[in-house]
């Protein structure tokens, strides 16, 4: 039996990542942030009985490493995901120094210490689209020139180069996905997709009467977080480690997101959004990230399960139902 070790296992893809390998036979070992009593009540609202009893859950964090240590030389992982790290880019600005320690410094003494116990243990990285800042080109493939221009997109970067110097120097099986947008009904609430689905659904029910959002011609690559977990599987059964990009390919704008939910109502966006103006420079979004996902097509076989439409209409689907955390958990869902 495989065992593999998931930082950042509370999260959107750490749930869908862990409970997808429980199904695939792993032994799974999670590192969670808080106290495990903490924890529990969420995790059970996820994890049916059977699955949250068969993880080994432990606690630490990416700035002790003594507790990165422990769980290492307790897990004796074959595989290990790197989930964990801040995931917002526009609020990293309000606190620069917490990103590098979280996201650089914390993948770096991760690696150090799957180095000194875990040698053969493979790694997988989750990076972000946000290290190509304000692109060169578009789309973006694994070759484009890496210009972030944000605290977490230097962070990311930064934490990138450890993994190739690892897997260089180390010999290290290192796998780095610049992941792009992706999105699942465990969204939480302060998400954009989360929040218009909500809105759709309060709207479509009679709960409200109108949606306020702010600026609709930013772009996004948006891909199911479901197809992006699978991608990072795959990407740790490759007999190489390499650098991938996963994303859609498809660049949309916020509006064409907006519109795609209310369509899946059956209703006009344009009746019922109202829009505002950003006024902070640095909350403002970069346009032009679309990603080349050639590669991991080409040499992991990824494809994907979700398009945009169906991904979209499932988020809202979720919120008109009420659907639980349990079912909106299931790594196993597709496409109506």
């Amino acid at each position: 039996m495989k065992r593999a070790a998931i930082t950042g296992i509370a999260g959107q893809d750490g749930t869908f990542l862990a409970r997808g390998l429980l199904k695939r036979g792993y032994e799974v070992h999670g590192l969670l942030q808080f106290p495990f009593d903490r924890e529990a009540p969420t995790l059970l609202r996820r994890y049916p009985k059977n699955e949250f009893d068969a993880v080994r859950w432990s606690t630490g964090s990416l700035e002790d490493p003594f507790s990165l240590v422990r769980f290492l030389k307790s897990s004796k992982p074959d595989e290990i995901y790197h989930l964990a790290g801040l995931t917002d880019s526009r609020q990293s600005f309000l606190v620069p120094e917490e990103s590098v320690l979280s996201i650089t410094l914390g993948t770096l003494r991760l690696l150090e210490a799957a180095r000194e116990f875990c040698p053969d243990a493979k790694i997988f990285l989750a990076s972000s689209a946000e290290v190509f800042g304000e692109p060169a080109e578009t789309p973006q493939s694994e070759a484009t020139l890496m210009n972030p221009v944000t605290p977490y997109g230097i962070a990311k970067l930064a934490a990138d180069h450890f993994g190739r110097l690892h897997r260089a120097k180390y010999s290290q099986f290192v796998a780095i996905g610049h992941l792009y947008n992706h999105e699942s009904p465990l969204r939480p609430p302060n998400y954009l997709s989360r929040r218009v689905c909500l809105g759709v659904a309060a709207i479509k029910r009679g709960e409200a009467q109108e949606l306020q959002l702010g600026d609709l011609s930013a772009e996004r690559d948006w891909s199911d977080a479901r197809d992006i977990v699978n991608a990072m599987w795959l990407a740790l059964q490759a007999p190489k480690p390499g650098d991938y990009v996963f994303a859609s390919g498809v660049q949309k704008r916020v509006e064409d997101f907006v519109a795609t939910a209310f369509r899946s109502a059956g209703l006009d966006w344009k009746q019922f959004v109202k829009t505002t103006v950003r006024t902070s420079n640095h909350q403002q979004v970069t346009n032009g990230l679309c990603g080349d996902a050639r590669k991991a097509e080409t040499e992991l076989g990824w494809k994907r399960a979700w398009s945009f439409d169906t991904m979209v209409a499932d988020l809202v689907q979720a919120e008109i139902e009420n659907r639980s955390e349990l079912d909106r958990a299931n790594p196993l869902a597709r496409p109506a």
